[in-house]
């Protein structure tokens, strides 16, 4: 029965960030497992265009907005094309999904991708408590929701997002740039909480103390404008470079040697994380979120508090200063994301969640 599955995704997001790269990467490796898979998602979002490219059904319904009109549209596909499981990943659809599921009766999950606090009253007990399960992307986020929604406990589990481990493989990258100097690099959207502020200011004492180091800044995002800006008005412009967004992570980050994560909030287990870690780049990463699951300090990274600039200089000094370190954390880390975190073991334990629920 399992190869005959339909599931339909609903993503209410426009943008592109880890969430949806994550929702995309399920859905491409469910169709390659035999699964029928679909994605609903409003038609100027980022997702259904790429998902497009994979070849993969796209229904494209505004299902970022509150109209009703736009969770009976969502019913209407969800009968005539006889899904089985219905899985959301915003707020804004997940609502949409929980409306559809009352009237069809249909399996809803349920993925909660951030460790952004949620209030227990009425409309989110409703949302958290209706759904068949859910998956969150970190042990961190798990154990906060079953605190606030304790009825739960039965009905969620933490399911990190897998990396490739063969297309984030050290040997078959090529470094995006030959270089003199240190390259610290950062990879993420680039959104207020990400925290590039911090790294940029704890830059600006870093180029007082080294001057053969470079700062790289991989992503795009609404903060884009504000750090430029920043980065001129502290004389860095000669010192870091915006790359935008890009396609080939695994080259960017062979041409690294010091990887950053400085958000200050809101994450569960990032994948510019994971996949710095599985193609062994020594990481510094701030103690939020579900970050500290795959950060051991000391052993898989270096932990340092969120918002503050001079942790993340001492910590970037130290790793400099400690040429065995930096090894040790890479070898560390591709082991880790081996045995932990590969997409083939997302892919598993999501299987398994399906397959319990439509069987029983």
């Amino acid at each position: 029965m399992s190869r005959q599955l339909k599931i339909l995704h609903t993503e209410a997001s426009l943008g592109w960030g880890g969430q949806e790269i994550r929702v995309l990467k399920e859905l491409i490796a469910f169709k390659e497992r035999g699964y029928s898979v679909a994605l609903a998602a409003p038609e100027e979002s980022k997702i259904a265009k790429k998902a497009k490219k994979h070849n993969i059904k796209v229904f494209e319904i505004p299902i970022h907005q509150r109209s009703p009109k736009i969770a009976f549209n969502l019913r209407n596909i969800v009968q005539k094309h006889n899904i089985d499981i219905i899985h959301t990943h915003s707020s804004r659809d997940s609502w949409h999904g929980l409306f559809v599921k009352k009237l069809t009766n249909k399996v809803l999950v349920r993925t909660r991708h951030l460790s952004t606090p949620v209030k227990r009253n009425f409309f989110n007990k409703i949302l958290y408590s209706s759904a068949d399960y859910l998956i969150t992307t970190g042990r961190h986020i798990k154990e906060y929701l079953i605190t606030v929604f304790p009825e739960i406990s039965s009905r969620i589990e933490s399911v990190p997002t897998g990396i490739d481990t063969e297309k984030f493989y050290p040997n078959s990258a090529i470094p995006f740039s030959k270089k003199e100097e240190v390259v610290i690099g950062c990879v993420s959207v680039l959104r207020i909480w990400k925290g590039h502020r911090f790294l940029i200011l704890a830059f600006k004492e870093l180029v007082q103390k080294v001057s053969d180091i470079k700062l790289i800044i991989v992503g795009d995002g609404p903060q884009k404008n504000n750090l430029v800006n920043m980065v001129k008005e502290l004389g860095l412009i000669e010192k870091v470079e915006f790359l935008g967004y890009q396609e080939n992570i695994p080259d960017i980050l062979a041409g690294i040697d010091i990887f950053i994560h400085p958000s200050t909030g809101h994450e569960g287990v990032p994948q510019a994380v994971l996949q710095a870690l599985a193609m062994k780049r020594p990481v510094i990463a701030t103690n939020v979120g579900a970050i500290p699951e795959v950060i051991i300090h000391k052993q898989t990274g270096i932990l340092i508090p969120p918002a503050n600039p001079r942790e993340i200089k001492n910590a970037i000094l130290w790793m400099m200063k400690n040429p065995d370190l930096p090894k040790k954390l890479g070898e560390n880390g591709r082991k880790l994301v081996e045995e932990k975190y590969s997409l083939d073991k997302m892919v598993d334990k999501i299987e398994k969640i399906y397959q319990e629920l439509i069987n029983s």
